[in-house]
Order: C-alpha cells, then sequence, then structure tokens
C-alpha cells in the first residue's frame, strides 16, 4: 500500500491505541520509517489522544487518590473513607481490584479510540464529499464542451449555413475571422478564434452593412472558454438582408454606435 492508502485504511488509529497485533504493529513501525507522510499521522493521532485524555481528566481528592492506588497496587480492600462535604454528607469507597483496574483502563482505550475514530472517519467521509462534487463538476464542464462542440459541428454542416470570410485589413492582414450566415433565418454566427487578442481594456464588435450602413451585431467576447477550451461559434444578432460583414476593434463596453477600427471585412 502506499502512504495515502496507509493513512485511510484506519490501521493507525487502532495502533495509536495499542488494539494492533505484534505483526500489525511491526508493520506499522516499518510504514513510519518508509513514509514520513505516515510517521506525521501517527504523531497526530497521538497526540489527539493525548489531548483528549488531558481533557476529560478529573483530578480525585488526595485521600481518596492515595488510598485508591493504596488498594490498587496491592490487592488489599482499601479502609473505609469518609469523605465530609459542606452539607455534612457522607461518601464511601470501596476497594478495586487489579481486575476491574484494567478493565476499566481498556474501557478508557476503547472509549477514546472510537472517539477519534469517528473524527477520523468523518473527516475522511467530507473529503470523500469534496471529491465526488469536484469530479462530478469536471463530469458537467466536459458534457457542457461536448454539447457546444455537437452544435458547432451541427451548425457547420447545417445546409442552410452560408461560410464567409471576413479577411484582415491591410494593416491587420492576420486579423481574419470566418461567420456562418443561416439563409433560412437570418441568424448570424461569428468564429472569433483567429482575431489577435485584443489588449486589456479593447474588445472586439460585429457589424453588419445594411443599405450602406453599418448596423451594431453586438460585442464578440474572444474569451469565452468551456473547462479551458475556446467555445469557437458565438451568435450574434440576426440581420434580415445585408451586403457585408465586418469586426471593428472597440472600447470594452457597451455597444459603440458606429465602428472605430475596423479590423476584418467580408461581402456577401
Amino acid at each position: 500500500m502506499n502512504a495515502k492508502e496507509i493513512i485511510s485504511s484506519g490501521i493507525l488509529e487502532l495502533y495509536c491505541m495499542g488494539l494492533t497485533s505484534a505483526a500489525e504493529t511491526a508493520e506499522v513501525a516499518a510504514w513510519a520509517e518508509q513514509y514520513p507522510e505516515v510517521a506525521a499521522e501517527i504523531e497526530a493521532i497521538q497526540s489527539g489522544l493525548e489531548s483528549y485524555a488531558q481533557a476529560q481528566a478529573v483530578e480525585p481528592a488526595p485521600s481518596v487518590k492515595e488510598k485508591l492506588f493504596a488498594a490498587i497496587n496491592t490487592g488489599k480492600a482499601a479502609p473505609f473513607v469518609e469523605i465530609k462535604t459542606e452539607e455534612k454528607a457522607t461518601a464511601k469507597v470501596y476497594s478495586i481490584s487489579p481486575a476491574w483496574k484494567y478493565a476499566a483502563a481498556a474501557s478508557m482505550v476503547l472509549l477514546v479510540g472510537s472517539i477519534v475514530l469517528n473524527v477520523v472517519l468523518n473527516n475522511k467521509y467530507q473529503s470523500a464529499n469534496k471529491e465526488l462534487a469536484s469530479t462530478q463538476n469536471e463530469l458537467q464542464q466536459q458534457k457542457d464542451m461536448a454539447d457546444a462542440m455537437k452544435k458547432e459541428s451541427d451548425l457547420i454542416g447545417d445546409k442552410n449555413a452560408k461560410p464567409f470570410i471576413l479577411a484582415g485589413m491591410a494593416d491587420v492582414p492576420d486579423a481574419d475571422a470566418r461567420i456562418y450566415w443561416m439563409k433560412n433565418s437570418g441568424d448570424v454566427y461569428i468564429d472569433p478564434s483567429n482575431l489577435p487578442k485584443p489588449e486589456k481594456g479593447k474588445q472586439y464588435q460585429f457589424w453588419a452593412i445594411v443599405d450602406g450602413v453599418p448596423v451594431s451585431g453586438g460585442m464578440i467576447d474572444t474569451d469565452f472558454e468551456i473547462d479551458g477550451k475556446k467555445v469557437r461559434l458565438q451568435k450574434m444578432k440576426a440581420f434580415g438582408k445585408a451586403q457585408a460583414f465586418a469586426v471593428s476593434l472597440e472600447d470594452a463596453g457597451p455597444e459603440k454606435p458606429a465602428p472605430t477600427k475596423v479590423m476584418a471585412m467580408g461581402k456577401i
């Protein structure tokens, strides 16, 4: 087993409570020497057990403590001890046999061990839930990406989709873009993946030339991604008719009433 599997197995908690067999104890000791993280986990568990024991410890009265431990060590009956309280009440303390001493110690170890084990298992349960949520989120992102790619593929293959190339202007010859104009509906989709990344504070805007006048088709999001991968096609505003399409570079923000710097253009 690797270190992660060892830590999650629960054997380290049993080891720290003295409940492992001789073979298991030797195995854990070997793991602690081999894996620093296992040794660190053992130290953390032991520290937790010690902190819990100290927090739950109850200090007996000195007179009772002396008589009680005398009886435990000798195995003889302890003499009657009278403890007077403010209300003049008395309490009797009887002898405890050595057998009960070990039974009580074992019960305390099991109790503490059960609490520690529950805490450890609860922490691992919470960790597993987080990992599950992360995995589900990743799966959803993959599904969204697959759906987007299928939509793009279906659109490109549609018989009504008429592709056009918007070629870069003379001063920006590499600023190409592709659009798909749906002849049956007038919808327009743009693939801006070949446009240069705009500088900070700038954004591309889409235009249609209708009756010789530029009409805004909306701002273009060149950073639209799903799961770290760019989604190419973006739906822009629909036009009933147009003679040409263009892309301009504008200040980021709301749509501009007229293009400032045309980057690419193509006639129908």
